[in-house]
C-alpha cells in the first residue's frame, strides 16, 4: 500500500514539475500573490524579517506569509499538511534522509535544479543518494556541520592548556577527568529529540565508517548489528555512563537546555553546529570571543580515514510543495534563497556559512571561532548524520537515554536500532 501511495505521490510531483518549468503565472488574479512559508527559522527571526522585507522589495508581486514553528515541534506540525496535501506553498526540511522521507511533498526540480543552484558551493544532499543527476526537491542556502566548541576559562580554570584542547579520545577522557575535579560538567550534553543523531552520532561514526560505509548507511544496507555500529553506539554510551556529561542529559534537550549549560560557563564543551541557532556567534556572545575556542571532536582512531576530517552538509533545504496554487512564486522565491543577495543577507543576519560562492567575503566575520571553522570545512565528507532515518533518529536518542539510565545494554540498543531500521519506509524503497 505505501509503495503504491508513494509512486502515485511520486508521478504527481514530476507531474507538478512541468509547472514548474512552464511559462504561465500562478492563479492570483488582481494583486500580489501571497506565498505562505512553513519554517523553523534557522538564522534566527531577524535574518528571516530581513528576508521578507528583502524578497518583496525585489518581487512587488509577491507577499510572504510565514509561519515558525520550534525545531523540536516541526515534524508534528509538518505531519498533518502533508498527511493532507494542504498548506504552505513552500516548506523546510534538513537535507539528506529528514528530506528524502518527505519527498512526495514536493515538487521536483527536474532541470531547473542545475539553474538554481550554478553559483552554489555544494547541493547533492537535496537530491536522492546525494546525486546531482537524480531528483532534487528544493534549495539550500547555508552551510552545516559539526564541531566541538570549548571555553578556554573552564580549560584553564582544570589546569589544561586552552590553546591545546583534546585531540584523542583518550585526552578527552583525561580532560573531562580535570574538569569534573574543578566542579564543573565535561560536555555539555541533552538527549532528548533528534540532536544526538545530527550532531553527535556523525562525529563518532567517522572513526568506524568510510564513504562506502556511509553510504550503505543511507541505503539501509548496512546492519545496525555490524561491528563498526556497535562499536559507534558503545563510544557514544562512554560519554554518558562515564560520566563526562551533566547528569541530567537523558532528561532535557540540547537547544536550548544543553546549549544553555554551556553558555552559562558551566561546561567546558558542547558538540553543535558551525551556522543557525547555537552556533560560534552565539556562543561568542556569551562567553566572550576570547573565550571561545573550536576543534574537531576527538579522534578515536586518529588513524582511520575520516577521523581527521569535517562532517558536511548543506543547511535546510526549501522546496515547493505538490499542492500548492502557486508554484511559479514558490520557484521564484527558492530560487532567490539561493542567490547572492540572500547568501549576504544569511551572512550579516544570520551569522551562518553562505554555500553561495559570489557572496562578498568583506562581509565575513573576524571572529577567531569563524576563522578557525573556514579553515575545518575545507575537508569536508559525507555527514553519517543525515543518513539517518526518522526512525533511526528517535530511536538513536531513545536508545541513548536508556542506556545512560541503566535501562538498556548497548547490544539491545543495536536491536531497537536495527528494528528502526526495518520501519523506515525510505530504506525499504532502496532495499
Amino acid at each position: 500500500m505505501f509503495r503504491r501511495r508513494l509512486a502515485g505521490a511520486l508521478a504527481a510531483g514530476m507531474a507538478a514539475a512541468a509547472l514548474l518549468t512552464g511559462c504561465g503565472g500562478d492563479d492570483a488574479a488582481g494583486g500580489p500573490v501571497t506565498l505562505k512559508v512553513l519554517t523553523w527559522e534557522p538564522g534566527g527571526t531577524e535574518y528571516w524579517k530581513q528576508v521578507k522585507t528583502s524578497f518583496e522589495a525585489g518581487h512587488p508581486d509577491i507577499k510572504l506569509e510565514m509561519q515558525s514553528v520550534p525545531f523540536d515541534k516541526y515534524p508534528e506540525v509538518q505531519g498533518p499538511y502533508i498527511t493532507s496535501q494542504s498548506g504552505p506553498d513552500v516548506m523546510a526540511n534538513n537535507a539528506g534522509l529528514e528530506l528524502f522521507d518527505r519527498r512526495g511533498a514536493y515538487v521536483p526540480l527536474g532541470d531547473k535544479a542545475a539553474e538554481i543552484t550554478k553559483d552554489l558551493v555544494t547541493y547533492s544532499g537535496a537530491c536522492e543518494g546525494f546525486d546531482t543527476a537524480k531528483p532534487c526537491y528544493g534549495v539550500p542556502f547555508s552551510y552545516q556541520g559539526n564541531v566541538l566548541y570549548y571555553n578556554k576559562a573552564v580549560l584553564t580554570a582544570a589546569g589544561l592548556d586552552p590553546e591545546k584542547p583534546p585531540v584523542t579520545w583518550d585526552e578527552f577522557g583525561a580532560a573531562c577527568d580535570a574538569v569534573k575535579k574543578a566542579g564543573k560538567t565535561c560536555l555539555a550534553l541533552g538527549l532528548s529529540g533528534t540532536f544526538p543523531a545530527y550532531w553527535d552520532f556523525p562525529e563518532i561514526a567517522r572513526n568506524y565508517l568510510n564513504e562506502d560505509d556511509i553510504r550503505a548507511l543511507l541505503a539501509g544496507k548496512l546492519s545496525w548489528k555490524d561491528p563498526k555500529l556497535v562499536a559507534v553506539l558503545e563510544k557514544l554510551a562512554e560519554i554518558t555512563t562515564k560520566g563526562w556529561a551533566n547528569k541530567n542529559a537523558p532528561s532535557i534537550t540540547m537547544l536550548p537546555d544543553g546549549a544553555d549549560i554551556f553558555q552559562r560557563g558551566d561546561a567546558a564543551f558542547a558538540g553543535t553546529i558551525i551556522s543557525d541557532a547555537v552556533n560560534w556567534e552565539a556562543f561568542g556572545k556569551a562567553l566572550g570571543d576570547d573565550k571561545l575556542g573550536v576543534t574537531r571532536w576527538p579522534a578515536v582512531d586518529p588513524s582511520a580515514p575520516l577521523a581527521q576530517k569535517f562532517s558536511g552538509i548543506e543547511g535546510a533545504v526549501y522546496g515547493v510543495t505538490q499542492w500548492s496554487e502557486k508554484k511559479q512564486a514558490g520557484l521564484e522565491f527558492i530560487s532567490w534563497l539561493a542567490g547572492k543577495e540572500n547568501g549576504e543577507l544569511w551572512v550579516k543576519h544570520g551569522k551562518g556559512q553562505p554555500l553561495n560562492k559570489n557572496v562578498d567575503k568583506a562581509l565575513l566575520p573576524s571572529s577567531p571561532a569563524f576563522q578557525k571553522i573556514q579553515e575545518m570545512v575545507a575537508q569536508p565528507t559525507l555527514h553519517a548524520g543525515v543518513m539517518l532515518s526518522g526512525p533511526e533518529a528517535d530511536a538513536l536518542a531513545r536508545g541513548w537515554q536508556q542506556v545512560t539510565l541503566g535501562q538498556l545494554t548497548v547490544d539491545k540498543w543495536a536491536d531497537q536500532m536495527q528494528q528502526a531500521l526495518e520501519r523506515s519506509p525510505t530504506k525499504k524503497q532502496t532495499k
